[in-house]
Protein backbone atom coordinates (compact mmCIF):
# COMPACT_ATOMS: atom_id res chain seq x y z
CA UNK A 1 0.00 0.00 0.00
CA UNK A 2 1.04 3.62 -0.34
CA UNK A 3 1.53 3.91 3.40
CA UNK A 4 4.98 2.40 2.76
CA UNK A 5 7.80 4.93 3.12
CA UNK A 6 11.49 4.59 3.70
CA UNK A 7 12.82 4.56 7.23
CA UNK A 8 14.06 7.94 8.40
CA UNK A 9 17.88 8.07 8.10
CA UNK A 10 19.91 8.27 11.28
CA UNK A 11 20.93 11.75 12.39
CA UNK A 12 24.59 10.77 12.19
CA UNK A 13 24.40 10.57 8.40
CA UNK A 14 24.85 13.63 6.19
CA UNK A 15 21.17 14.43 6.10
CA UNK A 16 19.20 17.43 4.81
CA UNK A 17 15.49 18.14 5.19
CA UNK A 18 13.31 20.00 2.73
CA UNK A 19 9.73 20.13 1.47
CA UNK A 20 8.55 16.85 -0.09
CA UNK A 21 6.88 18.03 -3.31
CA UNK A 22 6.79 14.91 -5.49
CA UNK A 23 6.74 11.38 -4.01
CA UNK A 24 9.14 8.54 -4.65
CA UNK A 25 12.79 7.75 -4.01
CA UNK A 26 15.76 8.17 -6.34
CA UNK A 27 19.46 7.45 -6.00
CA UNK A 28 22.31 8.62 -8.19
CA UNK A 29 24.97 11.23 -8.88
CA UNK A 30 24.07 14.87 -8.50
CA UNK A 31 24.55 17.45 -11.23
CA UNK A 32 24.33 21.08 -10.18
CA UNK A 33 22.35 23.45 -12.37
CA UNK A 34 23.90 26.88 -12.01
CA UNK A 35 22.08 29.97 -13.21
CA UNK A 36 23.77 32.39 -15.58
CA UNK A 37 25.11 34.51 -12.72
CA UNK A 38 27.41 31.61 -11.84
CA UNK A 39 29.01 31.74 -15.30
CA UNK A 40 29.87 35.43 -15.50
CA UNK A 41 33.56 35.95 -16.31
CA UNK A 42 35.32 38.71 -14.39
CA UNK A 43 38.57 40.22 -15.58
CA UNK A 44 40.38 43.54 -15.73
CA UNK A 45 40.65 45.49 -18.97
CA UNK A 46 43.21 47.90 -20.36
CA UNK A 47 42.50 51.61 -20.89
CA UNK A 48 42.12 51.18 -24.64
CA UNK A 49 39.48 48.45 -24.07
CA UNK A 50 37.12 50.62 -21.99
CA UNK A 51 35.46 52.17 -25.04
CA UNK A 52 34.87 48.74 -26.60
CA UNK A 53 33.25 47.37 -23.42
CA UNK A 54 31.01 50.43 -23.17
CA UNK A 55 29.90 49.98 -26.79
CA UNK A 56 29.11 46.31 -26.10
CA UNK A 57 27.09 47.35 -23.06
CA UNK A 58 25.15 49.99 -25.02
CA UNK A 59 24.29 47.45 -27.69
CA UNK A 60 23.13 44.95 -25.05
CA UNK A 61 20.92 47.59 -23.44
CA UNK A 62 19.30 48.38 -26.79
CA UNK A 63 18.67 44.68 -27.46
CA UNK A 64 17.15 44.11 -24.03
CA UNK A 65 14.92 47.20 -24.26
CA UNK A 66 13.67 46.03 -27.64
CA UNK A 67 13.02 42.52 -26.30
CA UNK A 68 11.07 43.90 -23.31
CA UNK A 69 8.97 46.15 -25.57
CA UNK A 70 8.29 43.20 -27.84
CA UNK A 71 7.13 41.06 -24.91
CA UNK A 72 5.00 43.94 -23.62
CA UNK A 73 3.33 44.53 -26.99
CA UNK A 74 2.68 40.83 -27.54
CA UNK A 75 0.82 40.55 -24.25
CA UNK A 76 -1.23 43.71 -24.82
CA UNK A 77 -2.03 42.68 -28.40
CA UNK A 78 -3.24 39.26 -27.25
CA UNK A 79 -5.25 40.53 -24.31
CA UNK A 80 -6.20 44.12 -24.97
CA UNK A 81 -7.15 46.09 -21.85
CA UNK A 82 -7.60 42.86 -19.92
CA UNK A 83 -3.91 42.18 -20.19
CA UNK A 84 -2.95 45.20 -18.10
CA UNK A 85 -1.77 43.18 -15.11
CA UNK A 86 0.31 40.77 -17.16
CA UNK A 87 1.88 43.45 -19.33
CA UNK A 88 2.60 45.76 -16.42
CA UNK A 89 5.67 43.78 -15.38
CA UNK A 90 7.32 44.66 -18.71
CA UNK A 91 6.54 48.34 -18.15
CA UNK A 92 8.26 48.06 -14.77
CA UNK A 93 11.32 46.49 -16.41
CA UNK A 94 11.45 49.23 -19.03
CA UNK A 95 11.30 51.89 -16.33
CA UNK A 96 14.28 50.26 -14.58
CA UNK A 97 16.18 50.18 -17.88
CA UNK A 98 15.42 53.88 -18.33
CA UNK A 99 16.66 54.65 -14.82
CA UNK A 100 19.78 56.71 -15.62
CA UNK A 101 21.20 56.08 -12.15
CA UNK A 102 20.96 52.26 -12.46
CA UNK A 103 22.75 52.09 -15.81
CA UNK A 104 25.14 55.01 -15.32
CA UNK A 105 26.68 53.19 -12.36
CA UNK A 106 27.29 50.16 -14.59
CA UNK A 107 29.12 52.32 -17.13
CA UNK A 108 31.04 53.94 -14.28
CA UNK A 109 32.18 50.56 -12.96
CA UNK A 110 33.59 49.67 -16.39
CA UNK A 111 35.44 52.97 -16.68
CA UNK A 112 36.75 53.41 -13.12
CA UNK A 113 37.20 49.83 -11.91
CA UNK A 114 38.41 48.66 -15.34
CA UNK A 115 36.30 45.50 -15.34
CA UNK A 116 34.49 43.88 -18.25
CA UNK A 117 30.88 44.89 -18.95
CA UNK A 118 29.37 41.57 -17.86
CA UNK A 119 31.10 41.72 -14.49
CA UNK A 120 29.95 45.34 -14.05
CA UNK A 121 26.32 44.31 -14.65
CA UNK A 122 26.58 41.48 -12.11
CA UNK A 123 28.19 43.77 -9.54
CA UNK A 124 25.39 46.31 -9.91
CA UNK A 125 22.69 43.63 -9.56
CA UNK A 126 24.27 42.33 -6.36
CA UNK A 127 24.48 45.84 -4.94
CA UNK A 128 20.79 46.52 -5.63
CA UNK A 129 19.83 43.13 -4.18
CA UNK A 130 21.65 43.96 -0.95
CA UNK A 131 20.08 47.42 -0.67
CA UNK A 132 16.52 46.25 -1.44
CA UNK A 133 16.75 43.24 0.84
CA UNK A 134 17.73 45.40 3.83
CA UNK A 135 14.69 47.63 3.35
CA UNK A 136 11.60 46.90 5.38
CA UNK A 137 9.22 47.63 2.51
CA UNK A 138 7.79 44.35 1.13
CA UNK A 139 7.17 45.88 -2.28
CA UNK A 140 10.80 46.98 -2.65
CA UNK A 141 12.05 43.55 -1.53
CA UNK A 142 9.98 41.94 -4.28
CA UNK A 143 11.64 44.18 -6.89
CA UNK A 144 14.76 42.05 -6.44
CA UNK A 145 13.17 39.61 -8.88
CA UNK A 146 12.79 42.38 -11.47
CA UNK A 147 16.43 43.40 -11.08
CA UNK A 148 17.58 39.78 -11.45
CA UNK A 149 15.43 39.28 -14.55
CA UNK A 150 16.87 42.38 -16.22
CA UNK A 151 20.36 41.29 -15.20
CA UNK A 152 19.87 37.87 -16.81
CA UNK A 153 18.69 39.52 -20.03
CA UNK A 154 21.70 41.86 -20.16
CA UNK A 155 24.22 39.11 -19.37
CA UNK A 156 22.69 36.73 -21.94
CA UNK A 157 22.92 39.52 -24.51
CA UNK A 158 26.59 40.03 -23.65
CA UNK A 159 27.81 36.42 -23.41
CA UNK A 160 24.95 34.32 -24.83
CA UNK A 161 22.61 31.88 -23.06
CA UNK A 162 24.10 29.20 -20.81
CA UNK A 163 23.10 25.62 -21.56
CA UNK A 164 22.68 23.08 -18.76
CA UNK A 165 26.09 21.43 -18.42
CA UNK A 166 26.19 17.91 -17.00
CA UNK A 167 29.20 15.70 -17.84
CA UNK A 168 27.66 12.39 -16.75
CA UNK A 169 26.27 9.99 -19.34
CA UNK A 170 23.79 8.34 -16.96
CA UNK A 171 20.59 9.90 -15.59
CA UNK A 172 21.26 12.25 -12.67
CA UNK A 173 19.68 14.08 -9.78
CA UNK A 174 19.42 17.75 -10.75
CA UNK A 175 20.20 20.26 -7.99
CA UNK A 176 19.97 24.03 -8.15
CA UNK A 177 19.16 27.22 -6.30
CA UNK A 178 15.82 27.24 -8.12
CA UNK A 179 14.58 25.96 -11.46
CA UNK A 180 12.68 28.35 -13.71
CA UNK A 181 10.41 27.30 -16.61
CA UNK A 182 13.23 28.17 -19.02
CA UNK A 183 15.61 25.96 -17.02
CA UNK A 184 13.30 22.96 -16.88
CA UNK A 185 12.41 22.91 -20.57
CA UNK A 186 16.13 22.85 -21.43
CA UNK A 187 16.73 19.71 -19.37
CA UNK A 188 16.34 16.38 -21.16
CA UNK A 189 13.71 14.67 -19.09
CA UNK A 190 14.94 11.13 -19.73
CA UNK A 191 18.19 12.07 -17.96
CA UNK A 192 16.57 13.25 -14.72
CA UNK A 193 16.10 10.98 -11.69
CA UNK A 194 14.93 13.69 -9.29
CA UNK A 195 14.96 17.43 -8.54
CA UNK A 196 16.37 19.05 -5.38
CA UNK A 197 16.54 22.82 -4.92
CA UNK A 198 17.45 25.36 -2.29
CA UNK A 199 14.36 27.46 -2.99
CA UNK A 200 10.79 26.64 -4.02
CA UNK A 201 7.75 24.89 -2.64
CA UNK A 202 4.95 22.52 -3.61
CA UNK A 203 3.62 24.76 -6.38
CA UNK A 204 6.94 25.97 -7.82
CA UNK A 205 7.87 25.24 -11.44
CA UNK A 206 10.22 22.42 -10.46
CA UNK A 207 7.57 20.76 -8.27
CA UNK A 208 4.92 20.91 -10.99
CA UNK A 209 7.29 19.45 -13.56
CA UNK A 210 8.50 16.72 -11.18
CA UNK A 211 4.96 15.56 -10.50
CA UNK A 212 4.18 15.62 -14.21
CA UNK A 213 7.29 13.51 -14.89
CA UNK A 214 6.50 11.17 -12.02
CA UNK A 215 9.92 11.69 -10.40
CA UNK A 216 10.77 12.52 -6.78
CA UNK A 217 11.47 16.10 -5.71
CA UNK A 218 12.53 17.75 -2.47
CA UNK A 219 12.65 21.54 -2.54
CA UNK A 220 13.31 24.37 -0.11
CA UNK A 221 16.49 22.75 1.30
CA UNK A 222 18.35 25.40 3.26
CA UNK A 223 22.01 25.75 2.30
CA UNK A 224 21.79 22.94 -0.26
CA UNK A 225 24.39 24.18 -2.73
CA UNK A 226 27.00 24.82 -0.05
CA UNK A 227 26.63 21.24 1.21
CA UNK A 228 26.92 19.24 -2.01
CA UNK A 229 29.33 18.92 -4.91
CA UNK A 230 28.90 17.75 -8.49
CA UNK A 231 29.25 13.98 -8.57
CA UNK A 232 28.15 13.33 -4.97
CA UNK A 233 26.01 10.20 -4.62
CA UNK A 234 22.64 11.26 -3.24
CA UNK A 235 19.46 9.58 -2.06
CA UNK A 236 16.32 11.70 -2.55
CA UNK A 237 13.28 10.66 -0.52
CA UNK A 238 10.34 12.60 -1.96
CA UNK A 239 7.94 10.92 0.46
CA UNK A 240 9.51 12.28 3.64
CA UNK A 241 11.50 15.23 2.27
CA UNK A 242 14.95 13.85 3.10
CA UNK A 243 18.16 14.11 1.08
CA UNK A 244 21.08 11.88 2.13
CA UNK A 245 24.52 12.79 0.77
CA UNK A 246 27.20 10.14 0.16
CA UNK A 247 25.55 7.57 2.46
CA UNK A 248 27.39 4.42 3.60
CA UNK A 249 26.87 1.16 1.68
CA UNK A 250 24.52 -0.22 4.34
CA UNK A 251 22.10 2.68 3.93
CA UNK A 252 22.22 2.41 0.13
CA UNK A 253 21.44 -1.32 0.31
CA UNK A 254 18.50 -0.67 2.63
CA UNK A 255 17.03 1.89 0.26
CA UNK A 256 17.63 -0.40 -2.71
CA UNK A 257 15.77 -3.25 -1.01
CA UNK A 258 12.83 -0.98 -0.25
CA UNK A 259 12.88 0.34 -3.80
CA UNK A 260 12.65 -3.20 -5.14
CA UNK A 261 9.73 -3.97 -2.82
CA UNK A 262 7.85 -0.92 -4.04
CA UNK A 263 8.63 -1.72 -7.68
CA UNK A 264 7.36 -5.27 -7.17
CA UNK A 265 4.24 -3.93 -5.51
CA UNK A 266 3.64 -1.54 -8.42
CA UNK A 267 4.08 -4.37 -10.90
CA UNK A 268 1.49 -6.35 -8.97
CA UNK A 269 -0.95 -3.46 -9.17
CA UNK A 270 -0.85 -3.50 -12.96
CA UNK A 271 -3.36 -6.36 -12.98
CA UNK A 272 -5.93 -3.93 -11.56
CA UNK A 273 -5.84 -1.69 -14.65
CA UNK A 274 -8.70 -3.54 -16.34
CA UNK A 275 -10.58 -4.42 -13.14
CA UNK A 276 -13.83 -2.57 -12.34
CA UNK A 277 -13.73 0.45 -10.06
CA UNK A 278 -15.73 -0.94 -7.14
CA UNK A 279 -15.59 -1.88 -3.47
CA UNK A 280 -15.48 -5.38 -1.98
CA UNK A 281 -19.29 -5.50 -1.87
CA UNK A 282 -19.65 -4.36 -5.49
CA UNK A 283 -20.44 -0.67 -4.94
CA UNK A 284 -19.26 1.21 -8.03
CA UNK A 285 -17.61 4.64 -7.92
CA UNK A 286 -15.96 6.95 -10.43
CA UNK A 287 -12.19 7.26 -10.39
CA UNK A 288 -10.87 10.06 -12.58
CA UNK A 289 -7.41 11.57 -13.10
CA UNK A 290 -5.86 14.94 -12.31
CA UNK A 291 -3.62 16.12 -15.14
CA UNK A 292 -1.51 19.17 -15.89
CA UNK A 293 0.40 18.02 -18.95
CA UNK A 294 0.32 15.64 -21.91
CA UNK A 295 2.57 13.30 -19.93
CA UNK A 296 -0.09 13.10 -17.21
CA UNK A 297 -2.68 12.44 -19.91
CA UNK A 298 -0.76 9.44 -21.22
CA UNK A 299 -0.59 7.97 -17.72
CA UNK A 300 -4.32 8.59 -17.24
CA UNK A 301 -5.05 6.70 -20.45
CA UNK A 302 -2.64 3.89 -19.52
CA UNK A 303 -4.29 3.39 -16.13
CA UNK A 304 -7.76 3.63 -17.74
CA UNK A 305 -9.07 6.55 -15.70
CA UNK A 306 -12.83 7.04 -15.93
CA UNK A 307 -12.16 10.53 -17.23
CA UNK A 308 -10.24 13.69 -16.41
CA UNK A 309 -11.65 15.09 -13.18
CA UNK A 310 -9.26 18.03 -13.05
CA UNK A 311 -7.27 19.44 -15.95
CA UNK A 312 -5.01 22.07 -14.40
CA UNK A 313 -4.37 24.45 -17.27
CA UNK A 314 -1.54 26.47 -15.69
CA UNK A 315 1.53 24.48 -16.78
CA UNK A 316 1.52 25.41 -20.51
CA UNK A 317 1.28 29.09 -19.50
CA UNK A 318 4.08 28.78 -16.95
CA UNK A 319 6.39 26.97 -19.35
CA UNK A 320 5.49 29.33 -22.20
CA UNK A 321 6.01 32.27 -19.81
CA UNK A 322 3.12 34.21 -21.37
CA UNK A 323 -0.65 34.21 -21.60
CA UNK A 324 -1.47 31.79 -24.40
CA UNK A 325 -3.66 32.97 -27.27
CA UNK A 326 -7.09 31.47 -27.91
CA UNK A 327 -5.72 29.31 -30.72
CA UNK A 328 -2.80 28.06 -28.64
CA UNK A 329 -5.16 27.10 -25.84
CA UNK A 330 -7.72 25.56 -28.20
CA UNK A 331 -5.14 23.19 -29.69
CA UNK A 332 -4.13 21.97 -26.21
CA UNK A 333 -7.71 21.42 -24.98
CA UNK A 334 -8.78 19.83 -28.26
CA UNK A 335 -5.95 17.29 -28.07
CA UNK A 336 -6.86 16.27 -24.51
CA UNK A 337 -10.59 16.07 -25.23
CA UNK A 338 -10.06 14.02 -28.39
CA UNK A 339 -7.77 11.55 -26.65
CA UNK A 340 -10.22 11.02 -23.76
CA UNK A 341 -13.39 10.85 -25.90
CA UNK A 342 -16.00 9.53 -24.97
CA UNK A 343 -14.89 9.96 -21.35
CA UNK A 344 -15.43 13.43 -19.90
CA UNK A 345 -12.79 16.09 -19.33
CA UNK A 346 -13.27 18.71 -16.61
CA UNK A 347 -11.15 21.72 -17.54
CA UNK A 348 -10.31 24.12 -14.73
CA UNK A 349 -9.82 27.74 -15.72
CA UNK A 350 -6.49 29.29 -14.77
CA UNK A 351 -5.65 29.30 -11.09
CA UNK A 352 -3.12 32.09 -11.42
CA UNK A 353 -1.81 34.90 -9.24
CA UNK A 354 0.03 34.33 -5.99
CA UNK A 355 3.33 33.02 -7.35
CA UNK A 356 1.99 32.50 -10.88
CA UNK A 357 2.60 34.63 -13.98
CA UNK A 358 -0.08 37.31 -13.62
CA UNK A 359 1.24 40.38 -11.85
CA UNK A 360 -1.11 42.48 -9.74
CA UNK A 361 -1.50 46.12 -10.80
CA UNK A 362 -0.67 47.00 -7.18
CA UNK A 363 1.79 45.47 -4.71
CA UNK A 364 0.27 42.89 -2.37
CA UNK A 365 1.51 41.79 1.04
CA UNK A 366 -0.16 38.40 0.70
CA UNK A 367 -0.84 37.62 -2.98
CA UNK A 368 -2.11 34.10 -2.18
CA UNK A 369 -5.14 35.69 -0.51
CA UNK A 370 -5.30 38.59 -2.92
CA UNK A 371 -5.66 39.30 -6.61
CA UNK A 372 -5.62 35.78 -7.98
CA UNK A 373 -7.57 33.16 -9.88
CA UNK A 374 -11.31 33.77 -10.40
CA UNK A 375 -11.36 37.05 -8.49
CA UNK A 376 -8.71 38.35 -10.89
CA UNK A 377 -10.55 36.90 -13.89
CA UNK A 378 -13.69 38.79 -12.88
CA UNK A 379 -11.68 41.99 -13.33
CA UNK A 380 -9.67 40.81 -16.33
CA UNK A 381 -12.74 39.54 -18.19
CA UNK A 382 -11.14 39.44 -21.62
CA UNK A 383 -8.57 36.93 -20.37
CA UNK A 384 -11.34 34.73 -19.01
CA UNK A 385 -13.32 34.98 -22.24
CA UNK A 386 -10.28 33.94 -24.28
CA UNK A 387 -9.89 30.80 -22.21
CA UNK A 388 -13.62 30.02 -22.20
CA UNK A 389 -13.85 30.39 -25.98
CA UNK A 390 -10.97 27.95 -26.40
CA UNK A 391 -12.54 25.45 -23.98
CA UNK A 392 -16.02 25.73 -25.53
CA UNK A 393 -14.64 25.20 -29.03
CA UNK A 394 -12.82 22.08 -27.81
CA UNK A 395 -16.19 20.69 -26.64
CA UNK A 396 -16.97 19.90 -30.29
CA UNK A 397 -14.45 17.04 -30.02
CA UNK A 398 -15.68 15.31 -26.86
CA UNK A 399 -17.36 15.65 -23.49
CA UNK A 400 -16.30 18.82 -21.64
CA UNK A 401 -17.15 20.50 -18.36
CA UNK A 402 -15.79 23.84 -17.08
CA UNK A 403 -14.57 24.27 -13.51
CA UNK A 404 -13.84 27.65 -11.85
CA UNK A 405 -11.29 27.76 -8.98
CA UNK A 406 -10.99 30.04 -5.95
CA UNK A 407 -14.66 31.06 -5.80
CA UNK A 408 -15.72 32.43 -2.43
CA UNK A 409 -19.35 33.59 -2.80
CA UNK A 410 -22.66 32.99 -4.54
CA UNK A 411 -22.34 36.46 -6.10
CA UNK A 412 -19.13 35.41 -7.83
CA UNK A 413 -20.81 32.28 -9.18
CA UNK A 414 -23.56 34.42 -10.72
CA UNK A 415 -21.02 36.80 -12.26
CA UNK A 416 -19.21 33.84 -13.79
CA UNK A 417 -22.40 32.42 -15.25
CA UNK A 418 -23.13 35.80 -16.79
CA UNK A 419 -19.72 35.80 -18.52
CA UNK A 420 -20.32 32.22 -19.67
CA UNK A 421 -23.58 33.36 -21.25
CA UNK A 422 -21.79 36.21 -23.03
CA UNK A 423 -19.22 33.78 -24.47
CA UNK A 424 -22.03 31.43 -25.52
CA UNK A 425 -23.75 34.26 -27.36
CA UNK A 426 -20.51 35.39 -29.03
CA UNK A 427 -19.75 31.91 -30.34
CA UNK A 428 -23.34 31.43 -31.52
CA UNK A 429 -23.22 34.72 -33.42
CA UNK A 430 -19.97 33.57 -35.04
CA UNK A 431 -21.59 30.21 -35.88
CA UNK A 432 -18.71 28.47 -34.12
CA UNK A 433 -18.76 24.71 -33.69
CA UNK A 434 -19.21 23.90 -29.98
CA UNK A 435 -21.47 21.93 -27.65
CA UNK A 436 -24.32 24.00 -26.25
CA UNK A 437 -25.09 23.94 -22.54
CA UNK A 438 -21.65 22.87 -21.27
CA UNK A 439 -21.93 22.00 -17.54
CA UNK A 440 -20.48 24.70 -15.29
CA UNK A 441 -19.00 23.92 -11.88
CA UNK A 442 -16.86 25.49 -9.16
CA UNK A 443 -14.09 24.34 -6.88
CA UNK A 444 -15.11 24.29 -3.23
CA UNK A 445 -11.79 25.25 -1.67
CA UNK A 446 -12.76 28.35 0.31
CA UNK A 447 -14.63 27.64 3.57
CA UNK A 448 -17.21 30.37 2.87
CA UNK A 449 -18.46 28.40 -0.14
CA UNK A 450 -18.48 25.06 1.70
CA UNK A 451 -20.64 26.58 4.44
CA UNK A 452 -23.34 27.71 1.97
CA UNK A 453 -23.19 24.46 -0.02
CA UNK A 454 -26.98 24.01 -0.10
CA UNK A 455 -27.44 27.45 -1.66
CA UNK A 456 -24.50 26.87 -3.98
CA UNK A 457 -26.04 23.77 -5.54
CA UNK A 458 -28.92 25.87 -6.95
CA UNK A 459 -26.40 27.89 -8.98
CA UNK A 460 -24.08 25.24 -10.48
CA UNK A 461 -24.22 21.96 -12.39
CA UNK A 462 -21.53 20.24 -10.29
CA UNK A 463 -18.78 20.94 -7.73
CA UNK A 464 -15.30 19.62 -7.03
CA UNK A 465 -13.91 19.83 -3.50
CA UNK A 466 -10.33 21.14 -3.63
CA UNK A 467 -8.94 19.83 -0.38
CA UNK A 468 -5.46 21.37 -0.54
CA UNK A 469 -6.61 24.97 -0.23
CA UNK A 470 -9.69 24.05 1.83
CA UNK A 471 -7.42 22.67 4.56
CA UNK A 472 -5.06 25.66 4.40
CA UNK A 473 -7.80 28.29 4.46
CA UNK A 474 -9.90 26.56 7.11
CA UNK A 475 -7.00 25.98 9.51
CA UNK A 476 -5.07 29.16 8.54
CA UNK A 477 -1.93 27.09 7.88
CA UNK A 478 0.68 27.47 5.15
CA UNK A 479 1.76 23.89 4.50
CA UNK A 480 5.03 25.09 2.91
CA UNK A 481 6.00 26.85 6.14
CA UNK A 482 8.06 24.46 8.28
CA UNK A 483 7.18 26.43 11.40
CA UNK A 484 3.46 25.59 11.15
CA UNK A 485 3.26 22.74 8.62
CA UNK A 486 2.52 20.26 11.45
CA UNK A 487 -0.81 22.07 11.85
CA UNK A 488 -1.79 21.22 8.26
CA UNK A 489 -4.18 18.39 9.14
CA UNK A 490 -6.40 17.01 6.34
CA UNK A 491 -8.20 14.82 8.90
CA UNK A 492 -9.10 17.73 11.17
CA UNK A 493 -12.77 17.29 12.20
CA UNK A 494 -13.67 20.73 10.82
CA UNK A 495 -12.50 19.63 7.36
CA UNK A 496 -14.59 16.47 7.51
CA UNK A 497 -17.69 18.42 8.52
CA UNK A 498 -17.21 20.87 5.64
CA UNK A 499 -16.81 17.98 3.18
CA UNK A 500 -19.90 16.30 4.62
CA UNK A 501 -21.92 19.50 4.23
CA UNK A 502 -20.97 19.81 0.56
CA UNK A 503 -21.84 16.15 -0.09
CA UNK A 504 -25.24 16.54 1.56
CA UNK A 505 -25.91 19.71 -0.45
CA UNK A 506 -25.15 17.81 -3.65
CA UNK A 507 -27.49 14.97 -2.69
CA UNK A 508 -30.31 17.38 -1.83
CA UNK A 509 -30.23 18.94 -5.30
CA UNK A 510 -29.04 15.98 -7.34
CA UNK A 511 -25.71 17.63 -8.21
CA UNK A 512 -22.45 15.76 -8.75
CA UNK A 513 -19.83 16.23 -6.01
CA UNK A 514 -16.26 15.09 -6.65
CA UNK A 515 -13.09 15.54 -4.62
CA UNK A 516 -9.51 16.19 -5.71
CA UNK A 517 -6.28 17.10 -3.98
CA UNK A 518 -4.05 15.16 -1.64
CA UNK A 519 -6.91 13.76 0.45
CA UNK A 520 -8.47 12.12 -2.59
CA UNK A 521 -5.16 10.66 -3.76
CA UNK A 522 -4.21 9.14 -0.42
CA UNK A 523 -5.49 5.53 -0.38
CA UNK A 524 -5.54 5.43 3.43
CA UNK A 525 -8.29 8.08 3.38
CA UNK A 526 -10.49 6.29 0.83
CA UNK A 527 -12.66 4.34 3.34
CA UNK A 528 -13.45 7.57 5.18
CA UNK A 529 -14.30 9.52 2.01
CA UNK A 530 -16.43 6.66 0.70
CA UNK A 531 -18.21 6.46 4.05
CA UNK A 532 -18.93 10.20 3.97
CA UNK A 533 -20.79 9.61 0.70
CA UNK A 534 -18.30 10.53 -2.00
CA UNK A 535 -18.67 8.48 -5.17
CA UNK A 536 -16.41 10.45 -7.49
CA UNK A 537 -12.69 10.99 -6.89
CA UNK A 538 -10.06 12.63 -9.05
CA UNK A 539 -6.46 11.70 -8.28
CA UNK A 540 -2.97 11.76 -9.77
CA UNK A 541 -2.77 9.03 -12.44
CA UNK A 542 -0.13 7.10 -10.49
CA UNK A 543 -2.57 6.82 -7.55
CA UNK A 544 -5.40 5.23 -9.54
CA UNK A 545 -4.32 1.63 -8.99
CA UNK A 546 -3.60 2.18 -5.29
CA UNK A 547 -7.14 3.53 -4.79
CA UNK A 548 -8.52 0.51 -6.64
CA UNK A 549 -6.47 -1.77 -4.41
CA UNK A 550 -7.77 -0.46 -1.10
CA UNK A 551 -11.33 -0.22 -2.46
CA UNK A 552 -11.29 -4.02 -2.69
CA UNK A 553 -11.03 -4.11 1.13
CA UNK A 554 -13.92 -1.69 1.72
CA UNK A 555 -17.62 -2.35 2.25
CA UNK A 556 -20.28 0.34 2.36
CA UNK A 557 -21.44 -0.74 5.82
CA UNK A 558 -17.99 -0.57 7.40
CA UNK A 559 -17.05 2.68 5.62
CA UNK A 560 -20.27 4.38 6.78
CA UNK A 561 -19.60 3.23 10.35
CA UNK A 562 -16.05 4.65 10.22
CA UNK A 563 -17.24 7.98 8.81
CA UNK A 564 -19.94 8.42 11.45
CA UNK A 565 -17.48 7.59 14.20
CA UNK A 566 -14.86 10.00 12.77
CA UNK A 567 -17.38 12.86 12.66
CA UNK A 568 -17.83 12.48 16.40
CA UNK A 569 -14.11 12.67 17.19
CA UNK A 570 -12.21 15.72 18.39
CA UNK A 571 -8.77 15.48 16.77
CA UNK A 572 -6.93 14.48 13.61
CA UNK A 573 -4.84 11.96 15.53
CA UNK A 574 -7.93 10.14 16.84
CA UNK A 575 -9.28 9.87 13.30
CA UNK A 576 -5.93 8.67 11.93
CA UNK A 577 -5.75 5.98 14.61
CA UNK A 578 -9.31 4.91 13.74
CA UNK A 579 -8.41 4.49 10.08
CA UNK A 580 -5.19 2.63 10.85
CA UNK A 581 -6.96 0.25 13.23
CA UNK A 582 -9.74 -0.35 10.68
CA UNK A 583 -7.46 -0.94 7.67
CA UNK A 584 -3.96 -1.79 9.00
CA UNK A 585 -2.80 -3.16 5.63
CA UNK A 586 -3.12 0.31 4.11
CA UNK A 587 -0.51 1.67 6.55
CA UNK A 588 2.15 -1.00 6.05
Amino acid sequence: MTGKTFKKPKLGEKLMKGIPTSPGVAMGKVCIHQDIFSHVPTYTIEDHQIGLEIQKLKKAIEEVEEAIRRDHDNVRRQLGYGGYGDAEIFSTHLSIMKDSHFLSEVFEKVATQRINATAAVLSQIKRYEEVFFKMGDTYLKERILDIRDIGKRLIESLIGPIEFDCPFKEAVIVAGLELTPKDTVQIKKERVLAFITEQGGRESHAAILARSMGIPAVLGIGGLLSRIQKGDFIIVDGNLGFVVVNPPEGVIREYQKNQEKIKAHRRGLEKLITSPTETMDGERFTLMANIGSMMDLEFAIHYQADGIGLFRTELPFIVGDHFLSEEEQFEIYKRVVEKMNPREVIIRTLDFGGDKFLVSPRPEKNPFLGYRSTRAFLKEKEMLKIQLRAIFRASAYGKVKVLFPMVSSIEEVRQLRKIVKEVDDELLSQKANFEKGIPIGVMVEVPSLAIVAFKLMKEVDFVSIGTNDLVQFTLAVDRDNDLVSHLYQPLNPSILWLIKNVIEGGKAYGKSVSICGEIAGNPTYFPLLFGLGLRELSVAPVSILEIKEIARLVTMEKASHIANKALGMDSSEEIRQLLEASYPLAYH
